[in-house]
């Protein structure tokens, strides 16, 4: 009885002590999240905590579209250009007031599915303006997370630099409460003044010490790339990326879904055999040039084996979904008119390693 007596306190102390390890591990996993930190090594850590962008109905209006607008942005495609061009001087809610709704509607179904999957999401205040030449709901480009640091980029295209104010009140209340540094670029001079310093998030991939930044010309530049080899210093390597002239970002190119599966567009490159040494290994889900221009390469990573993709693209889906990856897929099709994606939308906050 007494040996047996001696098995039930042993079970129980081995029953107890198990218990009370999931419970300190649990605790050590919200911990992680819960420190309030901002933490982006990798691409495909396991996202945690993010900025989204927002699109408000009723407040977008473009100036007069004519050919030297178009030859500016040569990323922007012939039907998108179009489009853009019925209701140049005009409020777009006037002439495509059931496509307004839709850009809404696609962003706020894409939050909902982010939330589902257990990511805390803040979004940018409305801009206090009744009409715009610009729109908020690409935050990627804005801000820029590497390591633990947040940094409030400098955008090239004019009108896009005024959707900096309501990601800085973001960044302000993260310095307040999280551990990690706010960084701002230097002052940009009016217009596109040649010492101008660009970088925009859109071109930026972390991939531990490693940074890939893409240049194309029409968003970050090479006084961009050369502020940040200096901000990140000697443990970091900065690599530059050069990216044909109709791609607006890296990532309407290239997209990391994990240490060796990416999606890609061989084509949009200046030259492919130029990649860094640690992305010449990747197994890549190749896309076509009007696939990429169309956002083929720009999903949200959740972990390394999760995505999200445009469902625009389900042959697409279906190949990555062959290389082990789970792939949901949410309807994104008219944020396409503007040169935006899935990951243009979102910017990390903490990703864990």
């Amino acid at each position: 009885m007494k040996k047996m007596t001696k098995y039930i306190y042993a079970f129980l102390f081995f029953a107890v002590g198990l218990m009370a390890f999931n419970i300190l591990a649990e605790e050590l996993k919200d911990r992680s999240f819960k420190s309030n930190t901002i933490q982006n090594n990798y691409e495909w850590g396991e996202l945690k905590e993010v900025v989204i962008g927002r699109w408000v109905p009723g407040t977008l209006q473009l100036p007069a579209i004519d050919i030297s607008l178009r030859n500016h942005f040569p990323y922007i495609s012939d039907s998108a250009f179009q489009y853009m061009k019925k209701f140049e001087n005009k409020n777009i809610e006037d002439v495509y007031p059931k496509d307004d709704q839709e850009y809404f509607d696609e962003q706020e179904k894409f939050v909902e599915l982010v939330k589902s999957l257990g990511v805390k999401v803040r979004r940018p205040e409305v801009i206090e303006f009744e009409t715009m030449t610009t729109t908020q709901n690409y935050s990627r480009d804005p801000i820029i997370t590497i390591g633990d640091k947040m940094i409030v980029a400098n955008m090239n295209t004019e009108s896009r630099r005024q959707e900096t104010g309501n990601y800085r009140r973001i960044l302000l209340d993260l310095a307040k409460k999280y551990e990690g540094t706010i960084v701002n670029m230097p002052p940009l001079k009016a217009g596109y003044h040649k010492d101008n310093a660009y970088l925009e998030g859109g071109d930026v991939f972390v991939n531990g010490r490693e940074v890939y930044v893409g240049i194309s010309g029409n968003a970050s530049n090479e006084k961009g790339i050369e502020w940040l080899r200096k901000e990140l210093g000697r443990d970091y390597t900065v690599h530059a990326i050069k990216l044909k002239k109709h791609v607006l970002h890296l990532d309407c190119a290239m997209m990391l879904i994990n240490d060796h599966q990416g999606i890609i567009c061989y084509d949009d490159f200046e030259n492919i055999d130029s990649l860094p040494e640690s992305l010449k290994s990747y197994k890549w889900v190749e896309v076509s040039p009007q696939q990429a221009q169309r956002m083929a390469t720009n999903g949200m990573v959740v972990d390394p084996h999760t995505v999200i993709l445009s469902d625009a693209f389900p042959e697409v889906s279906n190949r990555v979904r062959k290389l082990g990856i789970k792939v949901y897929e949410t309807s994104f099709r008219k944020a396409n008119y503007f040169g935006g994606g899935l990951r243009c939308s979102y910017q990390p906050i903490y990703r864990n390693n």
